[in-house]
C-alpha cells in the first residue's frame, strides 16, 4: 500500500464526514461525478445505507445479454483476470442488475457479505454512489474509491467500471472490477475500459448475434381483449404489463417518474413496485424493455396507433377495422382512461357521420347497446334488407 493511496483515503473520509448534503464537494478531493452523486443520494437515500438486497432473477437475462452473446471469449478473459488478481469482476444489465460475476478467493466472500452478487441491483437509485451505477448514469468510465461509496458496506472497496455501448449508442451494460482500496491501481480503470471497448467492437461487427440487429416485432392489441405476440409467438402478460406497454407504445418513452404518474396517478404505489413490474415485463419480452428512458425495444405494431391515425386522417372509418372494443377497460390509469375516452368518442362520432352500413354494423357488434348508432343504422339500411333486420333485433335487445 502506497503513502499516496493512504493519503487519498484520509482526504475522502474527511470529505464524506464534512459533506452536508448541500454544498458540492470539490473534484480535487473526490473523483469526477462523485460529488454530484452524493447530492442526489442525500435527498433519496439514508446516510448509513447498507448492502442492497438481491431480488432479481438474473439467469434468463444473462442468457439474453448482448454482452454475453457478442463476446463470450472476452467474458472468459475477464473471469481469468478476476481469479488470478483477486478482484471481483461483474457485468450488469442496462438497469444496474448484476447478471454475471467472478471473484478471486478473498474477494468472493467479501462480495457475498455486501450483496455484490448476481441478481443484486447496484443502480445508484438503490445502492447509492458506486462505480457501476455512476458509469450507467453518465455513460462514461468511473472509479469510486473507499468512502466515496455512499453505502457504508463497501467503503473498504475501490471499484472501476466502464459502460458498454451498443451500435445505437445506448448503454447495454457495465463492466466492473473491484478490490479493496489498499490495492487500488490506476491500471484497473484502463483495463476495464479497454475490455468494454473490445466488446463494443464485437457489438458493431455482429449486432444480430448480440440480439441488437434485426429486431423482433411486437404485435400489441389493447383495444378489446388484449394480446401480445412477439415474432409470431403469443406472450402471456398481466393486466398491469399490458397497461405499461400501452403507455410506452403510445408515448414512445417515459422516465420512471413520468411512467409512475401516468400509470398510477395519485394512488399510493411505490416506484420500486413499478420497477419490479418493468423487470418482470422485460423478462417476458426477452429483455426488450430499454431504460433511461423506458421504451419498447422492438418493432411495434400497435392497434391504438392505427386507430388514432385513421381518425385523424381522411378515411376515419378505417379505424373500425381495429376498433374491437374499449382500450383496456379494466385500467384505472389516468393516462389510459383519458385516451380510452378520446378513442371511444372519436370513433363513435365518425360512425354517426358515416353512410357506410358495414362500418355501422361492425361498430354495433362491439357496442350492441348504443341506441343512437343502432337508430342511425336503421336509417341507412332499407327495410327488408338483412342489415335493417339486424339493427331492429339489436334495438329490441338494447331496449329490453
Amino acid at each position: 500500500m502506497s503513502i499516496d493511496v493512504l493519503r487519498q483515503r484520509r482526504q475522502v473520509v474527511d470529505a464524506r464526514r464534512r459533506f452536508d448534503g448541500l454544498r458540492l464537494v470539490s473534484s480535487d478531493v473526490v473523483a469526477p461525478g462523485v460529488g454530484e452523486s452524493w447530492q442526489r443520494c442525500a435527498s433519496t437515500l439514508p446516510t448509513e445505507l447498507g448492502a442492497p438486497i438481491a431480488l432479481f432473477d438474473h439467469d434468463e437475462r444473462w442468457e439474453a445479454s448482448a454482452i454475453r452473446r457478442a463476446a463470450p471469449a472476452i467474458v472468459d478473459e475477464l473471469s481469468h483476470l478476476a481469479l488470478s488478481e483477486d478482484y471481483i469482476a461483474a457485468i450488469t444489465d442496462d438497469d444496474g442488475h448484476i447478471l454475471w460475476s467472478a471473484a478471486g478467493r478473498s474477494m468472493a466472500g467479501r462480495a457475498e457479505q455486501v450483496n455484490f452478487v448476481r441478481g443484486a441491483s447496484w443502480n445508484e437509485s438503490v445502492a447509492g454512489t458506486n462505480a457501476p451505477g455512476l458509469a450507467l448514469r453518465t455513460g462514461r468510465p468511473s472509479a469510486v474509491f473507499a468512502a466515496e461509496h455512499w453505502s457504508t458496506s463497501v467503503q473498504e472497496w475501490v471499484c472501476y467500471a466502464a459502460p458498454v455501448h451498443g451500435p445505437s449508442g445506448d448503454v447495454v451494460g457495465v463492466l466492473d472490477l473491484s478490490t479493496l482500496w489498499r490495492s487500488a491501481s490506476p491500471f484497473a480503470l484502463t483495463t476495464v475500459t479497454a475490455i468494454a471497448r473490445l466488446i463494443e467492437q464485437q457489438l458493431v461487427a455482429d449486432p444480430v448475434r448480440a440480439g441488437l440487429g434485426s429486431r423482433s416485432a411486437l404485435e400489441l392489441r389493447v383495444l378489446g381483449e388484449p394480446t401480445a405476440v412477439v415474432n409470431g409467438r403469443a406472450v402471456k402478460l398481466s393486466q398491469r404489463q399490458f397497461e405499461i406497454l400501452a403507455i410506452l407504445g403510445h408515448r414512445g418513452s417515459c422516465r420512471l417518474d413520468e411512467l409512475h404518474d401516468l400509470l398510477y396517478g395519485d394512488r399510493p404505489v411505490s416506484t420500486s413496485t413499478l420497477k419490479a413490474e418493468i423487470s418482470h415485463l422485460r423478462q417476458a419480452l426477452g429483455g426488450a424493455i430499454a431504460s433511461r428512458p423506458y421504451r419498447i425495444d422492438l418493432g411495434l405494431d400497435l392497434d391504438v396507433t392505427r386507430v388514432l391515425d385513421a381518425l385523424a386522417g381522411t378515411e376515419p372509418l378505417d379505424a373500425i377495422d381495429d376498433y374491437r372494443g374499449q382500450l383496456l377497460p379494466f385500467s384505472e390509469s389516468p393516462y389510459l382512461t383519458e385516451l380510452r375516452h378520446r378513442i371511444d368518442v372519436a370513433t363513435r362520432a365518425a360512425v354517426l357521420r358515416s353512410a357506410d352500413v358495414g362500418a355501422v354494423r361492425r361498430y354495433v357488434d362491439v357496442n350492441p347497446y348504443d341506441i343512437a348508432v343502432i337508430e342511425h343504422g336503421l336509417t341507412l339500411a332499407p327495410p327488408g334488407e338483412p342489415a335493417h333486420e339486424l339493427f331492429r333485433a339489436r334495438r329490441a335487445a338494447a331496449s329490453g
